[in-house]
């Protein structure tokens, strides 16, 4: 996870999480559920196997769903319209990073772009998948949140399922957002963490 962004970056990630729980009649330590910010934000979201209705091959889907697949959610563009694709076999918590990684990728406004490139290989941006997943995580763990949860209760693993992502997010969330640290200080003792640099979507 790069440090790079641009000035004002983070807080207007926070304050975007804030906004949009608001919205949703939302508290930052409530559970966000992305499928029903998507709809708040008139994004359509369908599952891999809800394209085979579309007319996608079902032997191309199964091919995306079988588990060394590691596929786990894009945004298809066509002009204004975006919709969002997911992999339904993934365990809830992945499943929640990869959408509020996706509709992260819709609010800041990224531009599209082809998934491969001329010789087949991923295009990867990686200042925008840094951005993606900072608000991402925002929108699931607000900082506030996080604090919250373990200023009363300081479990991790508890905390993850309390918001309904990976226990890996949600350290990473605690550690690099400076919770652990203000916990130290306010003398709440600093939670067993370990320093993640970037999550599993």
């Amino acid at each position: 996870m790069t440090d790079k962004f641009r000035h004002g970056f983070k807080a207007e990630a926070e304050r975007i999480s804030v906004s949009l729980r608001e919205e949703l009649g939302l508290r930052p330590e409530d559970r966000l559920d992305c499928l029903k910010l998507a709809a708040h934000l008139g994004i359509p979201v369908l599952s891999l196997r809800d394209l085979i209705k579309h007319g996608a091959r079902i032997g191309s889907v199964n091919q995306l769903l079988a588990s060394g697949a590691e596929f786990s959610a894009l945004t298809v563009c066509e002009g204004t319209r975006k919709i969002i694709v997911f992999n339904p076999s993934q365990p809830k918590g992945r499943k929640a990073n990869s959408l509020g990684h996706e509709i992260a990728h819709v609010l800041l406004e990224h531009p599209a772009s082809p998934a491969l490139d001329a010789t087949g290989c991923r295009r990867w941006d990686g200042t925008l998948e840094a951005e993606a997943d900072w608000l991402g995580g925002a929108l699931l763990v607000p900082r506030e949140g996080a604090l919250l949860w373990m200023m009363n209760h300081g479990n991790l693993a508890e905390g993850a399922v309390h918001f309904g992502v990976s226990q890996q997010l949600f350290t990473w969330r605690v550690n690099n957002t400076g919770v652990a640290r203000q916990l130290t200080f306010i003398g709440k003792g600093a939670p067993p963490t370990r320093a993640f640099t970037r999550f599993n979507r």
